[in-house]
């Protein structure tokens, strides 16, 4: 009769302490500050490693599905909300539940802290949303990369069909009738393409958003350790929003690396209210061969944009926390985006050693075995003409090297523009430089079978046309291999 007396004891006080613990992180949610920092930014802006990546148990959660204690409206797998504090749009899909583990107390995943070590997500969570809550694994994966090379945790607990990568659904509706930003933020989990040199692809119903892979593809996720990552998404992207629905699909098709990854939940919010939870940010940029100052340079992080001075120094104010993806450009070098973690409240440093921009025919090849296209900025048309210049040979004599060295491959030849001038004029114009590339690849010993001309105009920025670096980053040809 004691023994059942103390256990019962025990039980009670067990529940009691567990009700109270839900009740002060629910009630200090709405004012909860950054957690403390679980992971820094390094003096020079790298991001430093993550927590002990020591082994962590496979076990499934035992937890109820939604865990309690979840803000209100947080356990839906779907929201979208209009007019609400933090945007005129929000959509959501996935629960806000750290995978069904739940967070810890007084913590909050906008807060870019990071979450302590959970155990994988081997088999999809019963009732998670489509794309959420699962192990994936990229598509060019087969059973030889899996014995022939060393995976992570998610690659080896899980299978296929199960691990397959997966679409997520994003419910968008009507949209504001004016937009005047839109912003993605995906709460990650375990990519590791710095690791394995996986290289994710990242599409918004269909279509390739290169200023999202660049920050993803800096991931060092070891743990498994989920963070939130805040990207913007330019104005040239907006009109795959008018769908209705937004399928977002990370995928490695190229490498074979078994770089195991998880995805918690996605948000777009368009034109949002400011964020509460911000960082600052400290930026130098140099030339990588003379370490001299670069003026001029664009530098930008989520919503905020500015300029190097004349000794290459900046500031960014008011970046939303978490993983803060930070580039910079300039006229002649080559673009770079460096990965900062930053929790709320803290300062960053990004310092930028911007090397000019080459075409060699190592440099396209590297390229093309990491992405599987390469952007040529080395090819120069007569201004409003498709008629190529003289200063375009040594590149495209480069091209005929490329296409040579895979000769069972067909390629295709994209025009892309910058946004001065209206879409139907730089879509004409785009397709007109690509036949003219193709023309000449054909003229100088390239089977024309091999080669197809398209042309995307404005449509296809990989930088921000609002400075005269992006724009320039923007007017290039891009070369594809299809297999």
């Amino acid at each position: 009769m004691r023994t059942r007396l103390i256990a019962g004891t025990v039980i009670i006080v067990a529940l009691a302490l567990a009700v109270v613990g839900m009740r002060l992180w629910a009630s200090n949610h709405a004012t909860a500050s950054a957690s403390p920092t679980l992971a820094q930014s390094s003096p020079t802006g790298s991001p430093m490693p993550s927590a002990s990546a020591s082994p962590v148990p496979t076990a499934e959660p035992t937890i109820p599905t939604p865990p309690p204690g979840l803000p209100a409206g947080w356990a839906d797998e779907t929201e979208r909300t209009v007019g609400g504090p933090e945007a005129d749009l929000v959509v959501r899909t996935g629960a806000i539940d750290n995978f069904g583990f739940g967070w810890p107390a007084h913590f909050t995943p906008f807060s870019g802290a990071s979450t302590p070590e959970h155990p994988w997500v081997c088999t999809p969570r019963p009732g998670a949303a489509p794309g959420t809550d699962r192990s994936m694994l990229g598509t060019g994966v087969t059973q030889a990369d899996l014995r022939s090379r060393s995976g992570d945790g998610y690659s080896q607990c899980s299978s296929r069909p199960d691990n397959l990568p997966q679409a997520i659904p994003l419910a968008v509706g009507a949209l504001p009738s004016k937009i005047h930003q839109v912003f993605f933020q995906m709460f990650l989990d375990d990519f590791q393409p710095m690791v394995f040199h996986s290289h994710f692809q990242v599409t918004l119903n269909g279509t390739r958003i290169p200023s999202f892979e660049q920050p993803i593809n800096q991931l060092d996720q070891t743990g498994p350790i989920g963070k939130l990552v805040t990207l913007r998404l330019l104005p040239e992207y907006w009109p795959i929003l008018r769908a209705g629905t937004v399928n977002l699909y990370i995928d490695d098709p190229t490498t074979g690396e078994p770089d195991g990854y998880a995805i918690n939940f996605v948000r777009i919010l368009v034109n949002p209210h400011g964020f509460r939870y911000t960082v600052t940010i400290s930026c130098t940029v140099v030339d990588a061969s003379t370490q001299k100052p670069i003026a001029g340079a664009a530098v930008s992080a989520a919503q905020v944009t500015t300029s190097s001075g004349a000794d290459g120094r900046c500031a960014l104010r008011g970046v939303p926390a978490g993983l803060v993806s930070v580039g910079a450009s300039a006229l002649g070098y080559d673009s770079q985006v460096q990965l900062l973690d930053l929790p709320a409240g803290n300062h960053g440093v990004a310092n930028f050693a911007l090397r000019r921009h080459t075409e060699t025919i190592a440099d396209l090849k590297r390229e093309i075995q990491q992405n599987g296209s390469v952007a040529i900025y080395d090819i120069h048309f007569d201004t409003a003409s498709a008629k190529l210049r003289a200063d375009s040979l040594p590149s495209l004599e480069t091209i005929v090297q490329l296409v040579k060295s895979s000769p069972s491959s067909h390629w295709i030849i994209a025009g892309n523009t910058d946004n001065r001038g209206g879409a139907a004029y730089n879509l004409a114009l785009s397709v007109a430089r690509a036949n003219s590339v193709v023309k000449w690849l054909t003229e100088h010993g390239i089977a024309a079978s091999r080669l197809t001309a398209k042309g995307y105009g404005l449509t296809r920025p990989v930088a921000d046309n609002a400075t005269a670096s992006g724009r320039a980053l923007n007017r290039r040809v891009q070369v594809s291999v299809v297999k």
